[in-house]
């Protein structure tokens, strides 16, 4: 089976989205509302060249409108308040098709797309690939504005995708999750309930047959680091969301401790692990290279699953004026 992290582009967020915790209403609008210390962020997508069913998506990344077009694209003063002008950033030869075709993949030979969850940045896609099977999670489809915005449907996806398939985790446990769908009936693709981050968000679980697995996580995990919970957060999403994304990664964790040979493949890493993923997953994964990049996350960490070694997130201002850098830190030092 082969695998590829599909770099789609990036996006500017603020420091505190990724780093900052909290979970009231206030603290999102402080964060969102802060423009003075961006972070520049990968948005991945990714794609399994499946040997029984076809190459399937896992989310879609953000189209060429999105970053060229932005006012025409998120028309209206409320899609403008939502989404700042300048926050996408994409390259000719990041666009999907060009990705595709780079790898010898048409979009119309996609017979099936996951979407971990209906946020913008993994929706831009979705209009290339209206030929393929569309899986969602019912919990997301059905949630009333997603939780976020005074629209129903998001642009990337009104009058666009209709009728996706609605998926309920009806499959049974999955190792430390206590429900999940078994996408073709043969465990090589399960999908997991990992709400919080959205209502219905979704992780994708995939056995590669040959020494590695996968489990793209979607916004469940910013970053590996993130796995380390009680140390660094993101903004959450109340305090239901909160305690339902923290449950999310608990459980992730404990996967992680059952299955050896799984490689987490967080929706944004901008660190150098990120890097490390997209090296190992372009196309045949080699499952030595698999195990070093298993490795390499576990190394962050200690036997509490608490980070081994600077565990403080700091923002670093670009001299030049442009998005910021992450740099860390150990508890307690110097500021």
């Amino acid at each position: 089976m082969k695998a590829y992290a599909l770099h789609l582009g990036d996006t500017r967020v603020p420091f505190g989205q990724f780093y900052g915790g909290g979970d009231s209403a206030r603290d999102m609008i402080k964060v969102l509302r802060d423009r003075s210390h961006p972070i520049l962020v990968p948005v991945y997508a990714f794609l399994v060249d499946h040997p029984r069913h076809g190459p399937i998506m896992i989310d879609t990344g953000l189209n060429w409108q999105q970053a060229h077009a932005h006012r025409d694209y998120y028309s209206g003063p409320l899609l403008r308040a939502a989404f700042e002008e300048g926050e996408y950033l994409l390259r000719p030869e990041q666009r999907l098709d060009a990705q595709l075709e780079r790898i010898g993949v048409r979009p119309r030979d996609i017979g099936t797309v996951i979407l971990t969850h209906l946020h913008e940045d993994h929706l831009g896609g979705v209009r290339d690939l209206l030929g393929a099977r569309f899986l969602v999670s019912r919990a997301d489809w059905t949630s009333k504005n997603l939780g976020l915005f005074p629209f129903r449907r998001t642009p990337s996806l009104k009058n666009v995708l209709t009728d996706p398939e609605l998926i309920d985790f009806d499959s049974g446990p999955f190792h430390s999750f206590a429900a999940s769908r078994d996408v073709f009936g043969d465990g090589s693709v399960v999908l997991l309930p990992t709400p919080g981050h959205s209502v219905g968000h979704t992780s994708v679980f995939v056995d590669g047959g040959t020494g590695w697995q996968l489990l793209c996580a979607g916004d469940t995990l910013y970053t590996v680091r993130h796995l380390a919970s009680d140390q660094i957060r993101p903004i959450m999403l109340g305090r239901r969301g909160r305690d339902r994304q923290l449950d999310a990664i608990a459980r992730i964790r404990a996967l992680l401790r059952a299955l050896p040979e799984l490689i987490i493949a967080p929706g944004h890493d901008h660190t150098d692990y990120g890097r490390a993923l997209e090296q190992l997953l372009a196309g045949p994964v080699d499952p030595g290279d698999a195990h070093a990049v298993r490795r390499r996350a576990d190394a962050l960490f200690d036997q509490r699953g608490r980070l081994s070694g600077p565990d403080q997130p700091r923002y670093c201002p670009d001299p030049a004026g442009g998005p910021g850098g992450v740099s860390w830190a150990e508890a307690g030092a110097d500021r």
